[in-house]
This record gives structure tokens, sequence and C-alpha cells, in this order.
């Protein structure tokens, strides 16, 4: 086990970026970096034994008789996780969007930068076939392209309207009078085809300078059927013309509008600077560059990640008229101070961020409500395009992200699919399902043992039931118990960490179902557990 380095936030980086559990004491960070030097330095078992003890001591100290380290919890597995290579797109780079066909749960189309739609079968019945091209229309450099595309909410419907909406920089001539602008624009779909020759433009957006890059954005339909977008801040660097701040433009924020039955748009009665000072179309404002967000599919709440300047990346829960602050604020810091002492409204926070050690352009993803992935589900997935790291993260406590996995790949975009689970785009002409690392299911209940936070399915969490034993690590236990909670194969003080939540608590009510020691259990969590316990700690339970 190699060194490892503390996050912010909570958890570990240890061999190759693997997380792990975080203690929730000085005393157990401290008591992780002794057994970790203890290994390195080639001190013998005896000798990683007594610094376990004194790490214990330390810790029980602390906590006191019944202990202040909170019970174990269940948490997601970080090495439980894989991306598996799911949709047929051989030769398609440059994707940087996905949309279900409505009406067809086994078709969608993958969109590209360099303005392709390609339509996909979901379970390989078909080989991709062009659904659109809209290369001969966009200006494609940096950051701009066809960067969306959203289909009709009745497009599968009953005299259905059979159009698609599309987000794209158009060449500077089709701006004119605009020099350099961003487009959403509507296009009718006629035997699987959009002709792009009948666009009908719904809304162009002055970019304001001659930059290429923060064009943001998404399209989507809300629950509400009324038609998002998210706009970046026009570019530049550092918002040179102070547009996040700005209630009276449209870049830097996101817009509301609606599209249905009318010729270009209309404006809902409910958007929150209707009437009052504000351009009408803006939902929220004070973003970056909001290049990917979706709506929860079980409560409606908009999740969104907004890419960071230098330093931060963002994760933002969305709001009716809400600031995230941008300029004054990157992630919790403050960018630029000045005029930041009355914005149009009070500043809102990210739920969660990052620095750019661990990534350099958040891309956001959803709300996860599928069922293969249980440990993680109502929790909000995300990614980064510079780091292929995966996290997730509880909207209840957005303080602790989880990593999930460290991928090689350029996240651009994910997908929902009809059943709730989610599929990862990326710049690598692949789209991958987001899984399980391996496929043992021991109880049969469609969940892999590595997602599965029941794994015998007898109502006892296995983040908890490691202490009774469920892994046969024998080396490192007795009553079938493994001093390797955690599992990675060594006993230490993760793992005491994990016990001494649980400490001077009887059984029941104790969340285990029986204690370790004496042999049999006495029905208690208590020092004789711990030092079994200790017994067994810094052994590598592997070998």
């Amino acid at each position: 086990m190699g060194a490892c380095a503390e996050l912010r936030g909570g958890g570990y980086t240890c061999m190759g970026n693997r997380v792990i559990a975080a203690l929730t004491s000085s005393a157990g960070s401290q008591g992780q970096t002794t057994i970790t030097y203890a290994r390195e330095h080639g001190l013998s078992t005896r000798g990683v034994r007594l610094f376990a003890l004194l790490a214990v001591v330390t810790l029980l100290s602390l906590a006191g008789a019944r202990g202040d380290v909170p019970a174990a919890q269940a948490a997601p597995t970080p090495d439980g996780y894989a991306l598996m290579q799911d949709v047929t797109t051989a030769n398609v780079g440059g994707m940087v969007d996905f949309a279900l066909i409505p009406g067809r749960p086994d078709e969608a189309v993958v969109i590209t930068q360099g303005g392709f739609v390609w339509r996909v079968s979901l379970t390989g019945a078909f080989a991709r076939t062009e659904f659109g091209n809209l290369s001969g229309l966009i200006r494609s450099s940096s950051e701009e392209g066809l960067l969306s595309l959203a289909f009709s909410p009745n497009f599968a419907g009953v005299g259905g309207d059979s159009r698609v909406y599309v987000y794209y920089t158009p060449l500077a001539a089709r701006c004119a009078p605009i020099t350099r602008c961003s487009r959403i624009a509507r296009m009718p779909v006629v035997n699987n085809d959009m002709v792009e020759a009948s666009e009908t433009v719904v809304l162009d957006i002055d970019q304001e300078i001659a930059q290429s890059n923060h064009n943001g954005g998404r399209l989507l339909f809300g629950p509400d059927g009324y038609l998002y977008l998210s706009i970046g801040d026009g570019g530049g660097g550092g918002d040179p013309n102070e547009t996040g701040q700005d209630i009276n433009d449209l870049l830097g924020a996101m817009i509301r509008i609606n599209v249905t039955g009318q010729q270009t748009y209309s404006i809902p009665a409910d958007n929150p600077f209707v009437g009052v000072a504000g351009r009408d179309e803006l939902w929220a404002y004070g973003l970056r560059n909001p290049w990917r967000y979706s709506f929860d599919r079980g409560s409606g709440d908009l999740w969104m990640a907004d890419v960071g300047q230098a330093a931060w990346e963002e994760v933002e829960k969305i709001t009716k008229g809400g600031n995230y602050g941008w300029d004054c604020y990157e992630g919790n810091v403050s960018y630029e101070p000045a005029g930041c002492t009355t914005p149009p409204s009070p500043f809102i926070f990210p739920r969660a961020v990052y620095d750019h050690t661990l990534g350099c352009s958040v891309t956001g993803g959803y709300i996860y409500r599928g069922s293969v992935l249980q440990e993680i589900y109502g929790w909000y997935v995300y990614g980064d395009y510079c780091s292929g790291r995966l996290w997730a993260v509880n909207p209840a406590d957005t303080s602790n992200p989880v990593q999930l996995m460290d991928s090689p790949y350029s996240i651009t975009s994910f997908g929902e699919l009809p059943n709730g689970e989610l599929l990862v785009l990326t710049f690598q002409s692949a789209i991958y399902r987001l899984t399980c690392a391996t496929t043992l299911d021991t109880d049969s209940d469609g969940t892999p043992d590595a997602c599965d936070p029941d794994d015998d399915n007898d109502g006892f969490s296995d983040g908890v039931e490691t202490y009774v034993g469920t892994s046969p690590l024998l080396k490192c236990g007795s009553n079938s118990w493994p001093a390797d909670i955690n599992n990675d194969s060594f006993s230490d003080i993760t793992d005491v960490a994990f016990l001494t939540g649980n400490f001077g608590m009887a059984v029941p009510p104790a969340p285990v179902r029986h204690n370790i020691a004496p042999d049999p259990p006495d029905g208690f969590v208590d020092i004789t557990d711990v030092a079994k316990m200790t017994g067994f700690f810094g052994r590598n339970c592997a070998s």
C-alpha cells in the first residue's frame, strides 16, 4: 500500500488515485499516516501493531466511553465501478451530446462537435446512420460547433411535432448583423433525416467579443415543457465583459423559454425577472461555462456542472433566479471582488467543488435512478474531461463526493437510458455504460456484488455486516470475521474506525448482527473487540 494523500473534503488518494474512507477525527488521519509509514519503512508486524495500539488508544480517548466517531454508513466502493463499451460508434469522433429518440426506447442520436447527428441502436439492431448534417453551417473551432440537440416534447405523440431543436455556433455570415453568435434553431425531421434547409431561427445570442470559447451549453426540455439552455460567459478568460453578474445579458446564464406553438419563442409568466429589472428569458445567472446539466427524473431538480477558470470546478443545484457567483467567486473562493459587495441577488455557493489537481473541466451528469448501481441510487454522477475521473455525490450531503473510478477517457457528456442506467460519452469515439467492475452476483438479485450494498440479501448492509464475516479472509479473523472490514487486503486504521463507530453499543441496537469477541460473542461492541482487531493490525489479509 503506497503513501496516501489526504483529499480536500475527506478521503485519501492511494495507489493510482483510489479513494478510501477518511477517518472522522484528527487522530484517525494521524493513525493512517503512522501505519503507512510503518509499512513503507519495513517495521515488523509487532512494530506495526504497537503503532496501531497507540492509534486506537488515541481514538478511544477522544471518543469517550460511547464514542464520537459516527457509526459506519453505507457508501460507494471506489473500486467497484467500470466503464463497459456499450453503443457502437466506430469512427465517430468528437461526440458531445446524446439524446433518446422519443417513442423509440432502443434508439438515440449522438451529436458531434463537427456538426453530424448520428442515429444509433442501443441494442445493436442496426449500424449507425446519418440523422443530420450541419457541418456546412457551423463554425467549429475551439469550443464552438454543434453543441446540443433536443427533441420536441411531443415528437412521438399523436399528431406529433416532428421537429428538433439544436444549439450551435453559425458561420459568421449567418450571424449577421451580429459579428459572432450562438443559435437556437428548429428543424423538421422527415424519414429519420433532419431538414437543415428548413431551419427556423429561434434565438441568436450575441457572443459580444471575438472569442471562440465559453459557448456553453445544453438544450433540454424541462419537466414543465419549457426549453432550457445553459450559456457561457462569452469567453476570453476572467469574464472581461463582466457578463456573469449582468442580469441584462443572456451570457453566463441559464435561460427558460416557451417554444410550443410559437414561431420563435415567448416568455413563461413565472420566469424570475418578468416585470422587474433583468432579461425576461433568464432563469439563473452567475455562471462561467455551464457545459452540461440535467433534470432528476425523480424530483425534477436541475443539477449542473460549471467549468471553472484556473482553480476550481463546480457542481450546482440550480434554482429559480439563483446567482451562482461568477465572476465574483470561482468555487467558494473570491475571484474578482471589485463590484461584488452589492450583487443583484445573494450568491449561491456550489454544492460540491474540486481543484485542478484532480481535473480541469467538469462534465455534468445525472442523478442516478437505475437499478444496477444500488450504492449510488439517488446520487449525482459527474466526471472530468481532462482527468477522466468519475465521481458521485449524495444530494443530502454534498460535502463528501466519492470518486468512483479513474478512466483514461476525455468525458464530454452523459446519457440516461429509459431504465435509468447511465452512459458516458467520450471524445475518443466510444460510448460506455457505467457499470460494476465484476459480474459476481452472490444473491442473484441482478446487481453485481461490487455495487450491491447487501450481497447476500439478508437485510443487513454489507458495510456493517463485514464485522461478523461475509468475507472469507480467515487469515485476519475468527468467527469467520475478517479484520479487513473494507476489503482493501489490509487490517488497518480505516477498519478500526468502522468498529469504533459502534463502540459501547449493545448488539442490537448497534447496526451489526453481533460483536466479534470474545468467542462466542458477548453482545457488546467494547474493548475486547478492539483488542481482537489490533491482534491482526497491519496484516496483509490476502497473503
